[in-house]
């Protein structure tokens, strides 16, 4: 058994090491005797060092290491190791942008232990957005950047209003531009490889979208007007990640396949839908009979595309899929009679509002539904009232009156 080292005071210029150890140091350069046979970092404290590096505090006998000189980790213990970059990390620079770093870490595990839940409908499909989707954006940089935004701004709407929350905004919105930077750079190119990956992302940056104004007006200026930024996101999704049509029958055919499927355990609407758009439509059918600029076609369009959602709804589809392939669906005419605030336009979009209102347990979605409603209802002529009273069935929602 080998002799152990007698006590001495640790030598004013003997390494950190040694001196943390409290025993006498070689000064030896560059690397003391000790150090070299334990296989550890030997650093000495010049006499220009300022002495403001922190102190690791263990119970072991890890040694304080300044950040001026760093040893490769094949040649550092690694125990030594870990706690030198965990202090490392806390005055290091920051990593540059489009590289992931221990803040991205941070927001994964926000998705895989709380997030990736917000955006399933049941346990069917939420073994796809735990594991299959952040198995893609291994390979699809452009879906890691979406999951990390989403992530980021879970953990803002969670976050009290300070200076923490308004940094977990600003980082998702990064990723969100990053996201939405590289799925531009592959809709040309868009097949089996890479099909999955942007249907996630285009479900995700929706999602992004709804969520933002609500998380922002928690800490800003109370919201705009709801139409308002409703065309904001028929802006941003259209022109962004419009991607959904393309790609539908190829994701339909693979793994994701279980997001396009009815779920017959889950509590559906009532199958009045489909009495509401044939209202629309006879409706549709003598507004054109009574104004020849009526854009008949143009409504046409928009209320077959709103059926088979609000159909697709009622036997119990994934209501999110739904919500959005609307969004894509609809005719550009339409988002300017819309923008216009032309009043049939308006009923339309009520209806519509059924579905986002059946979202409104999801933290993202919230009040969505029912503050739509009330804004058309204001928006809305006497005479236009009782067209959206399905609208008001379906939903419970009050509308004010004139």
């Amino acid at each position: 058994m080998p002799a152990r080292r007698t006590y001495r005071a640790p030598a004013r210029n003997g390494c950190f090491e040694c001196r943390n150890r409290r025993i006498k140091c070689p000064q030896e350069h560059p690397q003391c005797s000790h150090c070299t046979s334990d296989n550890i970092i030997c650093q000495y404290l010049s006499s220009s060092t300022s002495l403001v590096w922190p102190r690791v505090k263990s119970r072991s006998t890890t040694p304080t290491i300044p950040p001026s000189r760093t040893a490769s980790p094949s040649h550092v213990n690694p125990r030594i190791f870990t706690e030198y970059r965990v202090v490392m990390d806390t005055v290091m620079p920051k990593t540059p942008v489009g590289e992931l770093n221990i803040q991205d870490l941070e927001l994964m595990m926000q998705w895989c232990t709380t997030t990736y839940r917000s955006v399933s409908r049941n346990s069917l499909v939420e073994g796809i957005w735990q594991g299959v989707v952040p198995r893609e954006a291994m390979r699809h940089p452009f879906l890691m950047h979406g999951i990390l935004a989403l992530s980021a701004l879970h953990l803002a709407f969670s976050s009290p209003p300070g200076p923490t929350k308004d940094d977990y905004i600003r980082t998702a919105q990064t990723h969100q531009s990053q996201a939405v930077a590289g799925l531009s750079k592959v809709t040309g190119s868009l097949d089996r490889s890479n099909c999955n990956a942007a249907f996630a992302l285009s479900s995700i940056m929706v999602v992004f979208s709804f969520a933002l104004p609500i998380t922002a007006a928690r800490t800003a200026t109370p919201p705009a007007g709801v139409l308002d930024e409703l065309f904001e996101i028929f802006r941003f999704t259209r022109g962004s990640v419009d991607v959904q049509g393309e790609i539908i029958e190829s994701v339909a055919d693979g793994e994701f396949s279980p997001l396009l499927e009815y779920d017959n355990s889950q509590p559906k609407m009532p199958d009045t839908s489909r009495l509401a758009i044939m209202s629309l439509s006879r409706m549709n059918a003598t507004l054109a009979g009574r104004d020849a600029a009526h854009e008949k076609d143009t409504y046409d369009t928009t209320i077959r595309y709103l059926g088979y959602s609000l159909d697709k709804l009622a036997r119990g589809g994934e209501t999110m899929i739904i919500a959005f392939q609307w969004i894509f669906q609809i005719p550009p005419r339409y988002l300017d009679l819309l923008r216009a605030r032309q009043q049939f336009a308006l009923v339309i979009l009520a209806h519509y509002a059924v579905i986002i209102h059946s979202l409104r347990g999801h933290w993202w979605m919230g009040e969505w539904g029912a503050r739509l409603i009330r804004e058309i209802g204001q928006h809305l002529g006497a005479d236009w009232r009782d067209s959206i009273s399905w609208v008001v069935d379906a939903t419970g929602c009050y509308v004010p009156p004139i």
